[in-house]
């Protein structure tokens, strides 16, 4: 589950940051390296929470420092 959220999230923040996704990784630094803002990742949260019918708390997101970092609490959110 955890190796598909990531290939969502780098999937999704490509979208929204308008880049390649294969100049992103599992460790891309989502603060420094590619200056995600807050509205961006929220956008990118709403489209994971619906293709997957489930509620993720975004207070917890934003501690994530990496990609990664991000997949792995979703996808215990998940479940």
């Amino acid at each position: 589950m955890k190796e598909e959220i990531l290939q969502k999230l780098i999937e999704k923040t490509a979208a929204a940051l308008q880049t390649d996704p294969s100049t992103l990784s599992p460790s891309t630094n989502i603060k420094t390296d590619v200056d995600l803002k807050s509205l961006e990742l929220a956008g990118i949260i709403s489209q994971i929470e619906e293709e997957y019918d489930c509620f993720i708390k975004y207070t917890e997101l934003m501690h994530a420092e990496t990609i990664e970092e991000a997949a792995e609490i979703i996808a215990k959110q998940i479940g």
